[in-house]
């Protein structure tokens, strides 16, 4: 019991180092389109005041 204890724990730890790792990555194809939505709202914005 007390072994089988001992490789959840390390299966755990050796997931969550994997999930952090995962977590960190950055792709910037994703963030694009972010950039994009603020471009468009901002050119209303400015729109709006010309009128």
């Amino acid at each position: 019991m007390k072994n089988m204890k001992k490789w959840l724990l390390m299966l755990m730890t050796a997931l969550s180092v994997v999930t952090f790792a995962a977590g960190c990555s950055s792709d910037t194809e994703e963030d694009t389109g972010t950039e994009e939505n603020m471009d468009e709202e901002s050119n209303t914005e400015e729109s709006d005041t010309e009128e």
